[in-house]
């Protein structure tokens, strides 16, 4: 006959079989000091970094536009910055690179295939030692590191921030020289129409003693050509802007809605006035009267005059750019040793396996409790396994 157990019930129980109890629970805690006191010191390092959002690119481009933009483009310039940072060092290569340096092989005692123990080490650095953390409010990336070693732990988040910085510098440097050759081939091909267009200009003045030009088709060429070299530069920025920017930046955007406007206005003044070809680079030929000839020379001459005053100071700043060493993140932690293990936390790890030990008693003394109370029972389930009637 079985009853419900009430709490005098499981103290009397409790009490009955309190040797168990204290046995295994002294043992456990026993056994609990002595691995705390023999368990491996583990020792973290840290260090916080705030991406640096490189501005200088931005220059070149009107003020207006950039107050259009705000302050956003800067923010996201910074995410995108912090993400980049975190797939660095979370990538294949770089990993490598910490296993190489630190023999982190040798360090964690893999003894099996070179391939198979570098397989098991980069899982082990990315999940057990290294902890990259983002806080996206702030844009700070905290890089952490957990070892045996509190020199170690220092020394391996150091080489993290080297090799991110090393990342970084080539990276820039890739792009400056990206931006320079791109801003090179533009000065020289705008350099030699200018000439060409200076020597025609010359040989014709030469040729034609100079004829005069009427007022009102000067001031219609000078309009016309001033709104085409504004098209001009705002083409210039978009393509600049593409080899640093995605599609859908907001400052491509400005800039595509900015030459689409400018060729709307281009095609107006083309459209009013019938003499003029389609495109701004008119067929002189085409243009029988001379003085239309020279007026029209004198346009394309003062075009790319004005497109290279404007690129000009472009390449200059692009060749600066290429050559400056400039940090692309700043470190506002650095890191140090530890002061305090990280684990094992001794204090905790005997409390909770004291308990656990204490419960497992209790928990073996009521099972032991009800076996003897239910002896034939018992008896009658062993017989039935044997296979007894």
């Amino acid at each position: 006959m079985t009853k419900d157990l009430g709490i005098l019930d499981l103290t009397l129980i409790l009490a009955k079989h309190r040797k168990l109890i204290i046995i295994i629970t002294v043992l456990a805690a026993i056994g609990s000091i002595v691995y705390a006191m023999l368990a491996t010191h583990y020792w973290v390092s840290k260090a916080a970094i705030i991406p640096v959002s490189d501005s200088s690119f931005m220059g070149g481009f009107n003020t207006d536009l950039l107050s259009m933009v705000g302050g956003g483009v800067v923010q996201n310039q910074k995410m995108e910055l912090a993400t980049g940072f975190i797939t660095v060092m979370k990538s294949r290569t770089f990993r490598e690179k910490v296993i190489e340096k630190f023999d982190l092989i040798s360090y964690y005692k893999i003894k099996k295939p070179y391939e198979e123990a570098r397989e098991l080490t980069l899982h082990k650095l990315q999940n057990s030692m290294m902890r990259l953390i983002f806080d996206q409010e702030n844009n700070v990336i905290t890089i952490s590191a957990e070892t045996k070693d509190k020199n170690m732990s220092v020394d391996v988040v150091n080489f993290y921030l080297q090799e991110l910085e090393i990342y970084n510098q080539s990276n820039r440097m890739t792009q400056g020289r990206l931006n320079r050759t791109f801003m090179e081939a533009q000065v020289k091909q705008n350099l030699a129409e200018v000439d060409s267009l200076a020597r025609a200009l010359r040989d014709f003045q030469a040729k034609n003693k100079s004829v005069a030009l009427d007022q009102q088709t000067e001031a219609m060429v000078s309009l016309y050509s001033e709104t085409v070299a504004r098209f001009m530069q705002a083409e210039l920025e978009l393509d600049l802007a593409k080899t640093k920017y995605a599609e859908t930046s907001p400052l491509v955007l400005e800039l595509i809605a900015k030459k689409e406007l400018l060729a709307q206005k281009v095609k107006e003044l083309e459209d009013s006035s019938q003499v003029l070809a389609p495109s701004y680079l008119i067929q002189i030929d085409k243009v029988p009267d001379l003085s239309m000839k020279l007026a029209l020379l004198m346009m394309n001459l003062k075009i790319k005059q004005s497109v290279l005053e404007h690129l000009y100071p472009q390449y200059e700043m692009a060749k600066l750019e290429e050559v400056r060493d400039m940090p692309t993140f700043e470190i506002i932690d650095v890191p140090r040793e530890a002061g305090r293990r990280s684990k094992p936390k001794r204090a905790v790890l005997v409390i909770v396996i004291t308990m656990a030990a204490f419960i497992f008693s209790c928990v073996m003394a009521l099972i032991s409790e009800s076996l003897h109370q239910n002896n034939e029972l018992v008896k009658s389930i062993v017989a039935a396994l044997k296979g007894r009637n």
